[in-house]
């Protein structure tokens, strides 16, 4: 009696689950309006804005589940491109010279796009970027699962759409992101020099499970982007780089989401394998499949030396670990391990 009310919580507790990610995946986009610019934003989402002209960013984030996010940094920057100019600048401040504001920058080399993006992290926790913009996305555990080069707008730059895992409060997301990298002022031998930024730095993110089913909707809403001729107009009035920055803006957004919806048709499927495998790496979990009712189940590692050793005191008696790349198999949605009788 004890062990049939268990698989009817258990049975409950997936109902709710199912009926919350149903709501949760149910997006309407409805048009915010911010006065110099707008964009048609998923309902009940947060906006955040920071910077303005060729510096403008945005981060909107649904406040149910974090890993669901648009944002878009018109450049961020400068970064260190080498280990020998960031010790020029410390050895330039700490003899008096005048302080460094990105002094706490990391340094990436080489600046690529994959690069900039798996230190993402490290970037925006630095003070001048916490100040910047204090919501900005974390992207912590960046995990690269796909790359593909794309034109770059900026003399000398590369860019990139990648697609990439990621890690927050004990859940992984998936997203896809494009950047800019270039270099800003090279090695001179003296303080000031050797750093670069990233530009038009852009993502979609949902959690892995959703993303497959979320990604159109994400990707209309940032290609949704309109800058007002009034502002427009201000930036020009700025400075004339500053006023072709905001008018690619919304080009580029634009451009952008209608590459991430092609990459993402075009995908090789073996990739979404990939991003399974990499998601139960980064969570610490296996995937075991059952043969007698051709289930998938997580597991963690201490459960499964458990029942490798005790397999006779369960039904399921037949589990093994899942290898192999069958796309049917690794793309289904495994159930808990609890379930294992």
């Amino acid at each position: 009696m004890k062990k049939n009310l268990v698989i009817l919580s258990l049975v409950v507790l997936a109902s709710i689950s199912i009926l919350k990610t149903a709501d949760a995946l149910d997006l309407q986009l409805i048009r915010q309006d911010k006065g110099y610019f707008s964009i048609n934003a998923p309902k009940g989402w947060d906006l955040y804005v920071a910077g303005q002209c060729a510096e403008l960013a945005f981060v909107l984030r649904d406040r149910e589940n974090h890993l669901r996010q648009i944002f878009y940094f018109g450049s961020i920057g400068p970064v260190y491109m080498s280990h020998e100019q960031k010790q020029i600048d410390i050895r330039y401040m700490q003899m008096g010279g005048y302080p460094i504001s990105w002094i706490e920058m990391p340094v990436i080399s080489p600046l690529t796009p994959e690069n900039f993006l798996a230190n993402f992290e490290r970037i925006i926790s630095t003070p001048i970027a916490r100040q910047f913009m204090p919501q900005a996305p974390k992207l912590s555990d960046f995990t690269l699962i796909s790359s593909t080069a794309v034109s770059s707008q900026i003399s000398g730059g590369q860019a990139a759409l990648t697609r990439a895992l990621f890690a927050k409060g004990g859940a992984v997301g998936e997203g896809q992101f494009t950047c800019t990298t270039a270099p800003f002022m090279q090695h001179m031998g003296g303080p000031g020099g050797g750093n670069g930024y990233a530009f038009m730095v852009s993502g979609i993110t949902a959690p892995l499970e959703e993303f497959a089913v979320l990604q159109p909707v994400l990707a209309e809403s940032l290609s949704s982007f309109v800058v007002s001729p009034q502002y427009v107009q201000q930036s020009m009035a700025a400075s004339q780089a500053a006023f072709e920055q905001v008018v690619r803006a919304g080009q580029t957004l634009r451009e952008t989401s209608e590459m991430i919806v092609q990459g993402w048709r075009a995908r090789n499927r073996t990739h979404d394998v990939i991003a399974q495998k990499r998601s139960d790496a980064m969570l610490g979990y296996s995937r075991v499949y059952n043969p007698d009712n051709d289930e998938i189940y997580h597991v963690d590692p201490a459960f499964w030396d458990e029942y490798d050793k005790s397999r006779h005191l369960y039904e399921m008696r037949d589990l093994e670990i899942l290898s192999g790349n069958d796309y049917q198999q690794w793309t289904r949605v495994p159930r808990n391990q609890a379930e294992i009788r």
